[in-house]
């Protein structure tokens, strides 16, 4: 993980120095051509993906990039039933990630920019468990939730995940200040998974399998995120 992320940051700075190389061959070459200043700005994130923060750098009038991160921090609980039987569970979710993105604009103005690129899944999981309201009558049996047991289900990601979306509204302030949108999606590697319980719900072997073959699907991520931008040059 290390290895990686010191491979994006070398991959970043690398297209830093490269375009500010670019760029003074072309001002110094075109003699009256108006002088291109790369803009720099610190981007917040907040949206599906969780809060996050960037470093935006624009090497072209129409190509950017992205160097940042995003964690999902989500802890809930909730009664609900469960095959017929009043049920407490708590879910949780941790994402962390790391990812290195460009956007592009195919027109003339760069409120709408394709976006494109990877991210690393430094901690991607996700964690059910259910445990019995209280105490049940079967048949002519009692048991107490004690006696029942406890059910839990875990989803884990990691590893690299291709981003494809697009960015709308102004990429970089004008001045100091402005906001826009992301809409895209990560590509996630398939899942681990755990169908797990205690006591008299500890036989799921059939279950754990029918879980794993369920979640193989999901492995896309729908990322709508707000990206509150202040300008540093």
């Amino acid at each position: 993980m290390k290895t990686f992320i010191s491979t994006l940051l070398t991959m970043f700075f690398y297209i830093v120095a490269y375009a500010q190389q670019s760029n003074t061959k072309t001002e110094t070459g075109s003699g009256n051509t108006a002088q291109f200043v790369s803009p720099i700005s610190l981007q917040v994130l907040v949206g599906s993906q969780g809060i996050g923060a960037d470093v935006k750098y624009g090497f072209l009038p129409k190509l950017s990039g992205r160097l940042g991160f995003g964690i999902i921090p989500i802890n809930a609980n909730r009664g609900f039933q469960f095959f017929g039987f009043p049920v407490q569970g708590q879910f949780s979710t941790s994402f962390s990630n790391v990812h290195l993105l460009a956007d592009y604009s195919p027109f003339k103005t760069n409120s709408f920019r394709l976006v494109g690129g990877a991210s690393y899944i430094t901690q991607g999981k996700a964690t059910a468990v259910i445990t019995p309201s209280g105490g049940y009558n079967i048949g002519s049996q009692s048991l107490t939730k004690d006696q029942i047991g406890v059910l839990q289900a875990d989803v884990t990601w990691k590893g690299v995940a291709p981003y494809l979306g697009i960015a709308l509204f102004k990429g970089f302030p004008g001045r100091l200040l402005n906001v826009n949108l992301d809409v895209g999606t990560y590509y996630l590697s398939r899942p681990g998974t755990s169908f797990t319980g205690t006591k008299l719900l500890s036989d799921n072997d059939a279950n754990n399998i029918q879980f794993n073959k369920n979640m193989q699907g999901y492995r896309w991520m729908p990322v709508v995120q707000l990206n509150f931008n202040l300008r540093i040059r």
